[in-house]
């Protein structure tokens, strides 16, 4: 499902694909609530060094809602207890 959201062309410095390796697995973060309050979270967590603004999707509008929503993904180990991994 969350292919559905990223798009290819992001200009993240840190590409959202990592299939060469199999050890690893995705983890997907999603943000949902108004256009204003998807953009002040994506900015806290900018602030807080947890992720740069250009790796979330684009917006997009959740069906049959006034809402938005974004998704990010990040990879880990699996087995690995540290769940805060980045492909840098």
């Amino acid at each position: 499902m969350a292919q559905e959201f990223l798009s290819d062309s992001t200009g993240s410095a840190r590409p959202n694909s990592d299939a060469g390796e199999p050890e690893r697995e995705a983890v997907d973060f999603m943000i949902i609530g108004s256009r204003e309050g998807v953009m002040a979270e994506i900015r806290k967590f900018y602030a807080m060094g947890f992720a740069q603004v250009d790796e979330w999707s684009p917006l997009m509008p959740v069906p049959n809602s006034h809402r938005m929503m974004t998704i990010l993904v990040r990879y880990r180990k699996v087995g690995s207890t540290d769940s805060s991994t980045r492909k840098s």
